[in-house]
């Protein structure tokens, strides 16, 4: 299980993890990659000593991932709520027995930290842990994200988001308009815009200043990843074969909008994407395996590496920009570092 360096590409270390990888993180610092896996243990990698620690924190397949200053914040299908420090000590923050926790997120400061479960979100306080179960929303949460300076959290569901500004016990929330199922939602860098990618293969854009929202249709399958770019005027999104990014920035009026779309890969669709923090590159896993670097700017994408699974299912880069991580379907994972 431990990762192992690559022969041939300077920085890059793997593993096979033996368990579907459902999501990774980076810790806030960068020291520690995270990956949640189906078989319930929590895989940390150690970037500086290259050690690794196996955490059994779920009965279940551990079914999401968030990471902040206080440890690694991990949702179950056993119903629990768990927080894993780096080391591997684990701390069960709450239990529904019955329910999944299929959602997690967090801000880099770990003020508030959230979950769903079913119809409700939950709020742990980022100094005592304390849960407070916000009140039911319409349907189920179907995805749950924070901006990385965690003043906002959105969760959506049938027929909306619901965005909550600032997370607090009791919150209402504030409900935007979106028909049908809503799915994996996205905020940009300064939190200013939200994306949610939708069941019937849309995804929609919200400028949160605005409270105003539009539709990006055409994708030949549903959109299963979002990312912002650094400045948060492009959203990258999966569902094609190939990378796509649609001009988000408020001088573009919306009915004029057109995707940048490059990096064609005829074998499978993009199912991850990731933007870099700092610089104009996108990252992109594809069915089959294939890890490409997109460059915008020059409309191009090079292939990284090749991970032996059927499809990649998950990217994260480091705060830094330093360190890119990600793991696929059948337990394979990867760290690397792109300064070699």
């Amino acid at each position: 299980m431990s990762f192992s360096p690559d022969p041939q590409l300077p920085g890059l270390v793997t593993a096979s993890l033996d368990a579907y990888v459902s999501a990774c993180a980076l810790s806030p610092d960068g020291g520690t990659a995270a990956f949640a896996l189906g078989d319930g243990t929590l895989a940390l990698f150690d970037v500086a000593s290259g050690g690794t620690t196996r955490a059994p924190v779920h009965a279940g397949a551990a079914l999401c991932l968030a990471a902040a200053p206080q440890g690694f914040l991990t949702g179950g299908d056993d119903g629990k709520a768990v927080l894993t420090r780096p080391d591997g000590e684990s701390l069960e923050l709450a239990s529904f027995p019955g329910q999944w926790i299929e959602h997690a997120a967090a801000g880099r400061d770990g003020a508030v930290l959230a979950v769903s479960r079913g119809k409700a979100v939950v709020l742990f306080d980022g100094e005592s842990l304390t849960p407070s179960v916000l009140p039911e929303l319409p349907a189920t949460v179907g995805g749950l994200a924070m901006p990385p300076d965690g003043r906002a959290l959105a969760a959506a569901h049938y027929d909306g988001v619901t965005v909550y500004a600032p997370p607090r016990p009791g919150a209402p929330g504030n409900a935007f308009d979106g028909p049908g199922a809503n799915l994996t939602l996205a905020f940009s860098p300064d939190g200013g815009k939200m994306a949610c990618a939708t069941q019937d293969k849309s995804v929609r854009v919200y400028d949160l200043e605005q409270a105003a929202g539009y539709l990006l249709e055409g994708y030949p399958a549903k959109v299963r990843c979002l990312s912002f770019s650094q400045d948060g005027n492009t959203l990258w999104t999966g569902g094609e074969q190939a990378f796509v990014g649609w001009p988000v920035n408020a001088a573009v009026d919306p009915a004029a909008r057109e995707a940048l779309v490059f990096g064609a890969f005829e074998h499978g669709l993009l199912g991850a994407v990731a933007a870099h923090p700092a610089l104009p590159l996108v990252a992109g896993g594809f069915d089959g395996g294939v890890v490409f670097l997109g460059m915008p700017e020059r409309k191009a994408a090079a292939p990284l590496l090749v991970l032996e699974n059927r499809r990649v299912v998950c990217l994260a880069w480091s705060a830094d920009g330093r360190r890119l991580i990600g793991g696929g379907d059948g337990g394979a994972a990867f760290c690397l570092d792109v300064t070699g």
